[in-house]
């Protein structure tokens, strides 16, 4: 769902539990969050600063001249 978040785990080698630990999680809720493309605000920016990413490019869903931005609301 969020190709450029899940890029930044690959390129980080992490696994989802990983992924959980980031956010405060478990696994299987880090994979449902994967799933259905929620996650809380205080998750995201979470994320964001491990990554060092801005949310609009970490969290983008639609493709840009090759490059995954936010979907316009």
């Amino acid at each position: 769902m969020f190709p450029n978040l899940l890029g930044q785990k690959a390129y980080r080698h992490l696994t989802n539990t990983d992924m959980a630990r980031l956010i405060g999680v478990s696994r299987r809720g880090y994979e449902k969050k994967i799933a259905s493309g929620y996650f809380t605000a205080e998750e995201c920016k979470a994320l964001c600063r491990y990554f060092n990413k801005p949310f609009e490019y970490l969290f983008a869903t639609e493709p840009f001249d090759g490059v995954f931005r936010s979907a316009p609301r």
